[in-house]
């Protein structure tokens, strides 16, 4: 079972969604009267969150009023289930989730939640391509006690309660679950390329669609496509998580490969020869003139002239993981003024070893997220691939946009 987690700032479109879309069953409601309407749940949790929101005195002021919970079991972990069985595993869910102690990043002490003794509602829905059953859970972020519940690394938390449950229930875990679908996945998309007479990348998406497949192209601001992410069943994959070769800059190299019209070689006819007859021929020695080509040094690297505010700086990169920086970086979601070019030049700056430059650049495009600590460089034990990958990372993070708010706990 795999168990997904959000949080949302307006809940009616979450709660219609849970409880209407398509033919979805209402389980269990916990903490709210029965009979309500989506809409009347939504204000009630809503009122609540507003009505303690004098209480709080410290921290921001809350804006998001509602965390929702996907849980997907395959069909064989929750075949022959009841609508008490599926009741069942959403308390259970919560239960565990509560449980679930983690320490947030500025936190000195472990933080748990209190979603059980919430205002919470369970919707069924079925997959209309597969028919898989997945549980939809919306719950209030203020427990009934006036608390709220803490939504740092809501991801993460919910990863780790579904593992417990999956390890109680005997199910398969979600990274074995996820791999499994990564898989069949990249089955799909090559089958797709291979059938596809011309490559279109949005012939593709829809081949993707007709799959069952949820796909979300990114753009940056040319409307150049620089990515793309593919779900299905609770479960979203990068484009290079699927295959190096199915990325956006890759993807259609992929499709021609696989497309190669055999070349054929036109041979002439051989015409008889009289061979001359043999005579002693006097050796010379050859002297090299400007006709005859000299051998030309193999290149081995890339120049990139890279313009940092006034100055200018020349780096060299090896050819052999130029792709690195020139087509696998990717823009923070956040970050609306970037350009994968900014994000590639900031990494290929880390690579060269000009951090104060690369911490420039990356401001300069609207970043202020992490920066390299004290010591950054290769390592001993690390090659080229590996610290290129390394410093790609690095530059995504720089550039990531500074926080709106800080505050403390």
């Amino acid at each position: 079972m795999i168990m997904l987690a959000k949080v949302v700032s307006y809940g009616g479109n979450s709660v219609r969604y849970a409880l209407e879309k398509e033919n979805a069953k209402t389980v269990k409601v916990n903490n709210m009267p029965d009979g309500l309407d989506p809409t009347a749940i939504w204000y009630m949790m809503k009122h609540h969150c507003q009505y303690h929101q004098a209480e709080r005195t410290v921290g921001r002021k809350l804006e998001r009023f509602m965390t929702t919970f996907v849980l997907s079991p395959s069909k064989e972990e929750s075949a022959n289930f009841t609508m008490e069985d599926w009741a069942n595993l959403q308390d259970d869910a919560l239960e565990v989730l509560d449980s679930v102690g983690l320490k947030p990043k500025g936190f000195t002490n472990e933080v748990k939640t209190n979603f059980r003794n919430s205002m919470n509602v369970g919707g069924l829905h079925s997959d209309s391509k597969s028919g898989t059953l997945h549980l939809h859970i919306d719950c209030c972020r203020v427990d009934i006690d006036g608390k709220t519940n803490d939504v740092h690394d809501i991801h993460e938390r919910a990863m780790k309660a579904a593992e417990i449950i999956n390890m109680r229930r005997g199910w398969k875990q979600p990274q074995a679950i996820r791999d499994m679908r990564k898989g069949e996945l990249a089955e799909d998309c090559e089958h797709i390329l291979k059938d596809m007479q011309q490559f279109s990348i949005d012939r593709y998406f829809n081949l993707l669609h007709m799959k069952g497949y949820e796909v979300k192209p990114r753009y940056d601001k040319q409307r150049k496509l620089v990515g793309y992410t593919v779900g299905k069943n609770a479960s979203v994959f990068k484009a290079s998580e699927i295959g190096r070769k199915f990325m956006a800059s890759k993807i259609e190299d992929t499709w021609k490969k696989q497309h190669q019209q055999p070349t054929q070689v036109k041979t002439k006819p051989v015409s008889p020869s009289v061979a001359p007859a043999p005579h002693p021929v006097r050796p010379v020695v050859q002297t090299p003139t400007a006709s005859q080509p000299k051998a030309q040094p193999q290149i081995t690297q890339t120049a990139f002239i890279i313009n940092i505010g006034d100055g200018v700086k020349k780096v060299w990169i090896p050819n052999s993981v130029k792709d690195v920086f020139t087509n696998e970086v990717q823009i923070p979601e956040d970050n609306d003024i970037a350009t994968t070019e900014n994000v590639a030049h900031v990494a290929m700056l880390l690579f060269a070893g000009y951090i104060d430059a690369a911490t420039s650049m990356s401001e300069s495009c609207g970043g202020g997220g992490s920066t390299p600590s004290s010591g950054w460089g290769k390592k001993d034990d690390e090659d080229d691939w590996k610290f290129a990958h390394r410093c790609a990372q690095m530059a995504h993070s720089m550039c990531k946009p500074k926080p709106r708010y800080r505050f403390r706990r």
